[in-house]
């Protein structure tokens, strides 16, 4: 192994790139803005008729994986088949390059900068419902590297040269080690955050991630202390103002979510009709026998030392027709012909 293959300094951190994209059936491959992290994140088995692959600057292969390539989306029987491709490969200190490819063809291919972008400290100001983040532009890393011979093809790279410019994330990592984007490919160097609408409760911090195409470097920017938020309920069947037919058993479902829009078990909701309870412990029941008029279904939650949360819909029910009316006086003779004797 000649000595550009490997690393000049034992303690070189280790570092992955996260590649993803879009790959339509005619394998024309639209790129996203890559990440870099101190670890690959979930593993999973990839497919292996796609190769991503780390070049040096003799176009030598230098790691190579199998990316993962999934369909996206059902779509119609005239669309377009596209699939999500997504890898996370180490990354070499002597790459300058990388590719993805299937068999022997080249779907797409980048220059990896130098370093990653260099990033400073962004200013913080907080308010009401959250905070909002301010930094400078960075630049990517300067430098040179040697053009890569690819056949007909060519990269000639700059050391920081991408096609997809820089973009800006903000990410929030929670103490209970769930990281969420809060925003993406901002171009412009500010973004307010509304944190009334996290979906985690608990402590965490708040990190501004500077992203060059390719590398990415970040930064932390805050802490953050999102408190808990009672659950959503809702009424998903009937909706507000059915039209009942006099008789007609009713079904009725609901839906209970947490702050971040999970559902959640219904041991705590309960079901009232006209102000009395009907059933508890259940998002799924019936209304049957119900009576002429107008009538108010509420879907409810409360303890836990949270408030009551609720939602309520009303149904009309329709007055019985003639023919209802000739049924029952019918049912009536049948079963006390005296009545029907005595009311002439």
């Amino acid at each position: 192994m000649t000595r550009d293959c490997v690393p000049t300094d034992n303690h070189y951190p280790m570092t992955y790139l996260h590649i993803r994209g879009t790959l339509s059936e005619n394998m024309v491959y639209r790129p996203r803005p890559g990440r870099e992290t101190n670890g690959p994140g979930r593993r999973s088995e990839g497919d292996s008729a796609y190769q991503l692959v780390l070049l040096d600057s003799h176009a030598r292969v230098l790691v190579s994986v199998a990316p993962e390539v999934n369909p996206r989306g059902c779509g119609s029987a005239t669309d377009p088949l596209r699939f999500g491709v997504r890898g996370a490969i180490a990354l070499h200190p002597d790459a300058t390059a990388y590719e993805l490819r299937r068999g022997e063809i080249r779907l797409h291919g980048a220059a990896i900068p130098y370093a990653p972008p260099s990033l400073a400290a962004p200013r913080c100001h907080t308010n009401a419902t959250g905070l909002t983040l301010r930094w400078e532009h960075c630049a990517p890393a300067e430098g040179a590297h040697n053009s890569i011979p690819m056949g007909a093809a060519a990269y000639t790279m700059r050391r920081g040269a991408t096609s997809t410019g820089m973009t800006y994330s903000i990410v929030a990592a929670m103490e209970n080690g769930r990281r969420i984007t809060l925003a993406r490919n901002l171009t412009e160097p500010a973004h307010t955050l509304d944190l009334s609408v996290m979906p985690v409760p608990g402590k965490g911090k708040v990190f501004l991630v500077a992203n060059d195409g390719v590398r990415s470097s970040e930064v932390e920017a805050a802490d953050i202390h999102v408190p808990p938020r009672p659950p959503t309920v809702h009424i998903l069947a009937p909706v507000h103002g059915t039209q009942v037919a006099f008789g007609e058993t009713v079904s009725v479902l609901g839906c209970l979510l947490d702050m971040g829009g999970q559902p959640i078990a219904p041991e705590t909701v309960s079901w009232s009709l006209d102000g009395e309870r009907i059933a508890s412990g259940t998002l799924i029941t019936v209304l049957a026998g119900l009576a002429p008029g107008t009538h108010l279904l509420t879907l409810w939650v409360e303890g836990g030392g949270m408030d009551r949360v609720e939602e309520s819909l009303s149904l009309e029910v329709a007055e019985p027709d003639a023919d209802y009316h000739a049924w029952a006086e019918l049912m009536t003779d049948k079963q006390h012909p005296g009545l029907s004797e005595m009311s002439r």
